[in-house]
């Protein structure tokens, strides 16, 4: 059974709200001492995977080949990320996190934990379980959404 408009209405009005707060929350903390955009954080977070391709990692994050490209040449040059032959095709490359790559993502990870433990403190453990349960799967759901828009023929062109 599908949900009713009124309540979809409501829901896409209280996201809105959720993403402009996580906005003002990102504009409002203190600044990292580490020195790298917050947009280079999916990027870093996505090679905990493990090597890929610029083109692979940039799918994976939703954005395009040359910004990540930019984001990695920094990366490079602050020795969080290295370049290195894709076994397969020895004319690509691959990117990987080096040691202090890895490093810094781990402590990333504590620090959004610990934020998150810290803004959840007066929840049930029940409540966050659900809580992540429904947002995972409402993150799948927008996954396909996102597959089913990139893979229609009309995408990014006007109709005629």
């Amino acid at each position: 059974m599908g949900v009713d408009h009124s309540t979809a209405s409501d829901l896409a009005v209280d996201l809105v709200h959720v993403m402009k707060k996580l906005t003002a929350l990102r504009h409002h903390k203190p600044a990292q001492s580490d020195g790298i955009e917050s947009s280079a954080y999916p990027l870093l977070v996505a090679l905990q995977c493990g090597p890929c391709r610029v083109s692979a990692l940039a799918g994976q994050i939703h954005s395009d080949a040359s910004t990540v490209s930019r984001q990695v040449a920094h990366l490079v040059s602050r020795d969080l990320v290295e370049k290195a032959p894709d076994p397969d095709d020895g004319r690509a490359q691959m990117v990987q996190l080096t040691p202090p790559g890895e490093e810094l993502v781990d402590k990333v990870l504590q620090r959004r934990g610990e934020w998150m433990q810290k803004l959840l403190t007066d929840w049930t453990a029940k409540d966050v379980k659900a809580f992540n349960a429904y947002l995972r799967r409402f993150n799948d759901d927008l996954a396909a959404e996102l597959t089913r828009l990139i893979d229609q023929p009309t995408h990014g062109k006007e109709q005629s």
